[in-house]
């Protein structure tokens, strides 16, 4: 599982806003709502942004097909800890994966010992099988989530807001860029 990593990833750690800056000519960010509207508040806006989700996934992933879920624990010790009581009844099978020291990773941006526990589970791929994970990440009750293609030739990093796609190529990316041309940011940065 997630063997393939370093040849996809060549030099980043599974740290989402890492990797849309490492990898920006496989990257798009698509938003979930309308307007870049950032959380859900009814029924019908978390009806949209679970369609989103499903239907760009659909576009990456084959029904049936194994994909691998990380989730992201933290800490301040370099031992993995016990993930949050969502995430355990939620993913139950996930195991240890890597551990990332993001004070050292991440340019100064935490000064104390801070570590991100990454645990990997394997999922068969269906519309509807992350709904639930995706709800956590849109109500800001998870982070750092990313759904990886098994042989890692993708990857879909849901946010509060949106998602960012590595895609396997430019050309991938670009095509979901025209399938999906309405939710993608009106800044010429893509964000």
């Amino acid at each position: 599982m997630l063997d393939e990593w370093h040849q996809h990833f060549a030099g980043c750690e599974p740290v989402a806003h890492r990797l849309r800056a490492s990898f920006s000519d496989r990257w798009v960010r698509f938003h979930s709502l309308p307007e870049s509207k950032r959380y859900p508040k009814n029924v019908a806006e978390y009806a949209m942004v679970l369609d989103r989700h499903n239907r760009v996934l659909g576009e990456l992933a084959q029904t049936g097909r194994p994909v691998i879920l990380l989730t992201t624990a933290y800490s301040d010790t370099s031992q993995p800890v016990q993930r949050q009581p969502e995430w355990q009844a939620l993913d139950p099978t996930a195991l240890p994966w890597r551990t990332v020291p993001m004070h050292e990773v991440d340019g100064g941006d935490f000064v104390d010992p801070t570590y991100w526990h990454v645990s990997a589970s394997v999922w068969e791929w269906q519309p509807g099988v992350f709904d639930a994970v995706v709800r956590l990440v849109a109500d800001d009750v998870a982070a750092n989530v990313m759904i990886v293609a098994a042989d890692c030739r993708w990857l879909l990093h849901p946010y509060d807001g949106g998602m960012d796609v590595i895609a396997e190529s430019s050309a991938v990316r670009d095509n979901l860029k025209l399938l999906y041309p309405q939710w993608l940011s009106p800044r010429p940065d893509g964000m």
